[in-house]
């Protein structure tokens, strides 16, 4: 992830970026979905995250359960890159101890993201 902060942004990229920023806004869900995302712990520590991630080769993160470690960090980290102009260049592994819960991960990033299952997240 270091080398996509520190990376210009490339043609794909900021095409990408339009895609997602003009996504993201026109969403009948945004709203919705914004104001849900700001409700959770992590969103307080978004900034701060981003910038230890960025400043470090190695992040470990510790928080309750429902801070939206699984669910929000991946997006925060995908919403930079995007603007960044850098989406193309990141991807984003997250692993769960049983099949079902990272289904249910994917399902519900996919639904928070407002993307088809399979694309972007799955």
């Amino acid at each position: 992830y270091n080398n996509v902060f520190k990376a210009p942004p490339t043609k794909q990229g900021l095409k990408l970026r339009q895609q997602h920023l003009s996504q993201k806004y026109n969403s009948p869900n945004h709203k919705k979905m914004s104001i849900f995302r700001s409700s959770l712990p992590m969103f307080s520590h978004r900034t701060q995250l981003l910038q230890t991630i960025e400043s470090n080769q190695v992040t470990v993160l510790c928080a309750e359960t429902g801070a939206g470690k699984t669910t929000q960090c991946p997006q925060y980290i995908l919403e930079d890159c995007y603007e960044k102009g850098n989406g193309d260049k990141v991807n984003i592994i997250c692993t769960q101890p049983r099949r079902i819960s990272a289904i249910t991960v994917a399902e519900r990033v996919a639904h928070e993201m407002d993307v088809a299952l399979g694309k972007e997240v799955g």
